[in-house]
């Protein structure tokens, strides 16, 4: 289980984990970028962006943390992989064909919000 309180960003900002916004037992409203009661998705919906050459390190990071470093990715680079980003920031990556999601694959603060599949679909096609 994922038991992480708070994370420093790179600007040196504190942010709560979706562990943590749980923890308190209701949604603030306040558009956490972890709020797992779905708040944050609803009011500000979800961001897509192509993956670029100079993305590549982040894609394999990504793939890491998720231990599925085998995953063959550029095989559907350029046209079928995009980024998914909540609030400016990076939650992750998905393949997709033209009507649904393949695969998704999310950073470890964010697969904890119910990002799933299903959710990001709505907001892509």
């Amino acid at each position: 289980m994922y038991k992480e309180l708070t994370y420093q960003t790179s600007e040196g900002y504190t942010v709560f984990t979706s562990q943590y916004l749980k923890n308190k037992g209701t949604c603030c409203k306040s558009a956490c970028l972890h709020c797992p009661y779905g708040y944050t998705v609803k009011k500000q919906g979800l961001q897509f962006a192509e993956i670029k050459e100079e993305d590549f390190p982040q894609i394999e990071t990504i793939l890491k943390v998720s231990h599925q470093e085998d995953f063959d990715w550029k095989s559907y680079w350029p046209q079928d992989i995009r980024f998914v980003l909540l609030k400016e920031n990076v939650c992750g990556f998905f393949v997709k064909n033209k009507i649904i999601i393949k695969n998704l694959f999310l950073k470890p603060h964010f697969q904890h919000q119910n990002l799933s599949k299903e959710l990001i679909e709505a907001y892509f096609f």
